[in-house]
């Protein structure tokens, strides 16, 4: 189903205008016939909507969501721009609730405020585009680029480090989902990975070190691991209560 966010007023019964933008691309790119059904997300909630007169939608329904059973916040040290891209849409489709892009010693992208400004809105279209494409009714959460030191700012009830030289099998990341968190904050380092001193300062903060298993993923491939694996809990743990 197509889908667009609105900050416009939404009420039912009612027309609401799109933006130009939108308007383009609803009626002339992807020629949305009248009976059509178009997902409008305003305010957190979700309309249902057929196209009228362009740039019109005529709001006719509501359609009730549910809340994200675990909050996932994403630390993600910055990468190659391409790789960063990829992962932040994937990271979006596989429901992560906030992005907190940060710089660390072997990041190879280093933004002055400038740049990191114009790749702050270049990201945010990124992640809004995937909303639309996946029907995510919630929007992703992007925070400034930062630096580890400020990572506890964003600690949730389980807080954890993926780094490739932990190898106890009790660290896994498995066995910390297992106690089911309410929400969950993990970072993710660089292609050089963590530097030892930066994951003593994560330690410090309340990051627990954990394994992703014994092959070394790449950063992008890393997130997608772990968001996978929340997802898969959370819905084990369903599935046990509800049997």
């Amino acid at each position: 189903m197509k889908q667009v966010f609105t900050d416009a007023k939404c009420a039912l019964n009612n027309e609401f205008c799109l933006d130009e933008k939108q308007a383009h691309h609803i009626f002339d790119v992807l020629r949305t016939r009248e009976n059509e059904t178009i997902r409008v997300i305003c305010d957190d909630e979700v309309f249902l909507a057929h196209p009228a007169k362009k740039p019109y939608l005529y709001v006719f329904g509501k359609e009730e969501t549910e809340p994200r059973l675990v909050d996932v916040t994403l630390c993600a040290a910055l990468i190659k721009s391409d790789r960063f891209e990829w992962m932040l849409q994937k990271a979006c489709e596989l429901g992560v609730s906030r992005i907190v892009p940060f710089v660390s010693r072997y990041s190879i992208i280093q933004l002055d405020d400038k740049k990191a400004l114009k790749k702050m809105e270049r990201w945010n279209s990124i992640l809004m585009a995937a909303c639309r494409q996946c029907n995510r009714s919630d929007k992703v959460e992007l925070l400034p680029v930062t630096t580890i030191d400020n990572l506890a700012e964003y600690k949730s009830r389980c807080n954890l480090v993926a780094y490739e030289k932990e190898d106890e099998p009790s660290r896994h990341l498995a066995n910390f989902l297992q106690k089911n968190p309410s929400s969950v904050t993990f970072c993710v380092g660089p292609e050089g990975g963590f530097t030892p001193a930066e994951i003593e300062r994560l330690n410090e903060q309340g990051f627990a070190s954990c394994s992703l298993g014994n092959d070394i993923l790449r950063a992008e491939t890393a997130v997608c691991y772990v968001l996978s694996c929340i997802e898969y809990q959370t819905h084990c743990q369903n599935w046990e209560v509800e049997s």
